[in-house]
């Protein structure tokens, strides 16, 4: 090759190459890597699921692709396995490409709505890269678009930030889990008194769970685990467990609100991405599977408290972060479990490890984490100190 052609390094990438994966295992040019981070919560299902797999070869062999101005068997399936999943109400939904698009088009029709100018958001908020919500993030990046609307920011967790919610504002949005952030989880308090808020101003309610919908948090969404239904929520990354998907749910009677020519996509709802999610819909939207998500995130939790370097843990379901005891940081230790065999995310705050696994991590997985942790940490114990510079 002449190497007149190379990728943008827009990310620093971990120093292995993967070569394949099957379930919740890498392989790669080190050997097999436990994956534990689920490719930013994409892989609902793991990796090579012979049953997505199988709904993709159908799909494609019946129907590739097809512009969203003709009609196709592809989304009443998708709409049938979603409908016993959702929160009580009458739905619509806008299926796009991405999480920050999904965001966006919350956005986009709150405003057309309520004809208002201001968003709403909290401090450690994340909500993609696109510009109209990666002006509305914590870390919008060196350069920070102009945004297309007016924003507030208030305290995340804060009861007393629903009353900055007044006649001005469109809508509030927020991550029922800050993920990035350090897996910080919504008090309900703090969403009663967003809901009651909204209610009363005329804004909009909206989530964001790119991360945590589809079964993630060991419910369908966020408002059947925290007990608050909002107006609108958006999700992407594992709906269609590794194909590209953002979908947009509107509850009336804000769906009849705005103008639904507002929206548009060439790829949204795409038919390989439909059977995809539809697939994944069947399965992981189950009273059994979701009562599987729960019972290994408590034994998961469990192992987690008792090894050591543990000071907390935080989030819940399969969405997890662990607050490390000092002087142990989330980056160093990401790298010591690769470096035995597990995969590992971090976030924002460097004493958080963040741990999104499949939801049908098999339990015997268990037992390689507890190893690789305890040699990890302890590698790093009797690591000579960082000379001083």
């Amino acid at each position: 090759m002449s190497g007149r052609l190379r990728e943008l390094p827009s990310y620093r990438r971990l120093p292995f190459r993967v070569t394949g994966g099957r379930g919740p295992w890498l392989q790669t040019d080190r050997g097999p890597v436990l994956d534990l981070y689920g490719g930013h919560c994409v892989n609902t299902l793991g990796l090579g699921d012979p049953g997505v797999g199988a709904a993709l070869a159908r799909q494609w062999e019946e129907l590739s692709f097809v512009s969203n101005a003709l009609e196709h068997g592809g989304r009443a399936t998708l709409l049938a396995a979603l409908e016993p999943s959702l929160p009580p109400g009458a739905w619509q939904v806008f299926a796009t490409n991405s999480g920050a698009e999904a965001n966006e088009n919350l956005l986009k029709a709150a405003v057309a709505a309520t004809g208002r100018p201001a968003v709403a958001v909290f401090d450690g908020a994340f909500h993609g890269r696109t510009a109209g919500v990666a002006c509305l993030s914590s870390r919008a990046g060196a350069v920070t678009p102009r945004s297309p609307w007016g924003v507030r920011r208030l305290p995340f967790g804060e009861a007393a930030a629903a009353a900055e919610l007044d006649e001005e504002v469109a809508c509030v949005l927020l991550e029922p889990v800050q993920s990035l952030a350090g897996v910080r989880e919504a008090p309900r308090d703090f969403l009663e008194a967003l809901r009651e808020a909204c209610d009363r101003s005329g804004a909009w309610l909206l989530f964001d769970e790119v991360q945590t919908g589809n079964g993630r948090l060991g419910a369908s969404w966020a408002a059947q685990a925290l007990g608050v239904v909002p107006d609108a929520f958006a999700t992407a990354k594992g709906v269609a467990g590794g194909l590209p998907l953002g979908l947009s749910f509107f509850r009336e009677p804000a769906a009849s609100a705005f103008d639904p020519g507002l929206l548009g996509s060439t790829f949204g709802g795409a038919p390989l991405a439909l059977a995809a999610a539809a697939e994944v819909a069947r399965r992981v939207h189950r009273p059994a599977f979701l009562e599987a998500v729960r019972s290994l995130s408590a034994r998961l939790q469990e192992l987690l408290a008792g090894l050591p370097g543990v000071r907390a843990l935080r989030g819940r379901g399969l969405l997890l972060g662990v607050e490390l005891e000092p002087p142990l940081r989330a980056p160093v230790l990401r790298d010591a479990l690769l470096e035995a065999g597990v995969l590992a995310g971090t976030t924002w705050d460097p004493a958080v490890l963040r741990l999104m696994p499949p939801l049908d991590l098999p339990g015997e997985a268990l037992e390689p984490l507890e190893r690789a942790w305890t040699a990890a940490v302890s590698a790093l114990s009797s690591a000579p100190p960082a000379p001083i510079r």
